[in-house]
């Protein structure tokens, strides 16, 4: 009996120290060796229309090492009318790229794409493009977007 809870016991705590581990000291100390680009805070995303830079929304991102999350709302539709579209992100960082897919609030799969950054020498500033499916154009569409850093 004494060796079935010395058993349960030493079982519960394993499965403590791994969860532990893999839940807080791995990705900390994987944050914390981190060497490249930190690009977490809010940025204002965008875009070139009718020959004129549009801001279109905010973007907020959280970085944990190389590992990229955050959320952002869309003001202005594509064709420029007002709109409160809200996303959520996920990707990771390459040395100055930034790779994210994107995933509207609402659900899964029902609007999704892709953003590939450079962030620039400034720091403060990233340019690439945004890829998603047109469903005013039914076909995938490829569209530059500018991310500046909103000074806090």
């Amino acid at each position: 009996m004494v060796e079935l809870i010395i058993g349960i016991v030493s079982s519960l705590s394993t499965a403590i120290i791994i969860a532990v581990v893999t839940n807080w000291a791995w990705p900390a100390y994987l944050d914390s060796s981190y060497k490249g680009i930190r690009i977490a805070g809010e940025w204002e995303i965008s875009e070139f229309r009718d020959g004129k830079i549009v801001k279109c929304g905010k973007i907020t991102l959280k970085q944990k090492g190389r590992d990229i999350t955050g959320s952002s709302t869309r003001t202005r539709t594509r064709d420029g009318k007002k709109s409160e579209r809200k996303f959520k992100y996920k990707g990771f960082t390459c040395g100055r790229q930034l790779t994210l897919t994107f995933e509207d609030a609402k659900g899964e799969g029902f609007d999704t794409g892709t953003y590939v950054f450079a962030v620039l020498n400034d720091g403060r500033t990233m340019e690439g493009m945004a890829t998603f499916h047109g469903k005013v154009e039914n076909k995938i569409v490829s569209e530059s977007r500018t991310l500046t850093k909103v000074v806090t």
